[in-house]
């Protein structure tokens, strides 16, 4: 059963996170904390196959769905990530009917896609591959990435496509897109944001979007998100890091620390 599709059809929402570290040790611990998803980056972190095969290894048995967003939309990108048994796709760059259209042929098996049947470690090295064979198209959770101008212009047409479980909007390629580059709170981008919101809960499209805080992913909830993703591993460290060095510092300038000399006397 996949978790992140089962909650998604029942109406409520999936929370998630992202990986961009291959370390076996923080993946698992990742994947133990609970997110009902993780979105696993290979197009923009260093996660090659072999990388992807430790991540989705060390995620095996955690309540946490393993969904890879590929380096592209392209049919041998579906196929890796499927065959070493990602549950869930989200494809990038995905800007019309026909990028939609691909997305949808490469991720599932005939007649409806093209996908190449080899699901060796996805079958557990085929001991279970009726039953894989016989679910997958079903199973496999397919998000597309609506992240351009051009998406905009089109998010009927692909909202539209048959066999599209969600769309995953990215409003820091939006922004750059319409050069407000790191600027994601731009007035301009909002409006294309509640845009594209306003489309999918029309069309009962499940959506969501990355989010930083507690507060921006519940504020997204309450609008309908039921995609959504929370910080990332990368964000968790370096926050982590620079609030206890931070904190740190600051109770060491409100109370100077003790200094004793080489008998342990004090000195100032």
């Amino acid at each position: 059963m996949n978790r992140l599709k089962s909650l998604v059809q029942s109406g409520r929402p999936a929370i998630g996170s992202w990986i961009g570290f291959a370390d076996p040790y923080s993946v698992e611990l990742m994947a133990d904390v609970g997110f009902d998803w993780l979105l696993i980056d290979t197009e923009h972190f260093p996660i090659d196959r072999h990388s992807l095969r430790t991540i989705l290894v060390a995620m095996k048995g955690s309540e946490s769905t393993p969904v890879v967003r590929l380096a592209s939309n392209s049919l041998d990108h579906f196929q890796t990530a499927l065959d070493l048994g990602a549950q869930g796709i989200v494809v990038p760059m995905v800007s019309s009917r026909n990028d939609a259209n691909l997305a949808v042929k490469s991720c599932r098996y005939p007649p409806i896609g093209s996908r190449g049947f080899a699901p060796i470690r996805a079958s557990r090295y085929m001991q279970d591959v009726e039953s894989y064979a016989r679910q997958a198209n079903d199973e496999i959770a397919l998000i597309v990435q609506v992240e351009t101008p051009t998406a905009v212009e089109n998010i009927e047409e692909i909202l539209a496509v048959p066999g599209i479980d969600g769309i995953f909007i990215g409003p820091s390629d939006l922004a750059s897109f319409m050069n407000f580059r790191g600027n994601i709170a731009h007035p301009e981008v909002k409006v294309v944001l509640d845009h594209l919101i306003d489309q999918a809960c029309t069309r009962a499209i499940p959506y969501g979007l990355p989010s930083w805080t507690p507060a921006e992913c519940l504020g997204y909830v309450a609008r309908g998100a039921r995609l959504m993703t929370i910080g990332s591993d990368l964000n968790f460290l370096a926050t982590g890091a620079r609030n206890s060095l931070s904190n740190t510092r600051a109770l060491l300038e409100a109370q100077p620390p003790m200094f004793f000399d080489q008998n342990g006397q004090r000195r100032s």
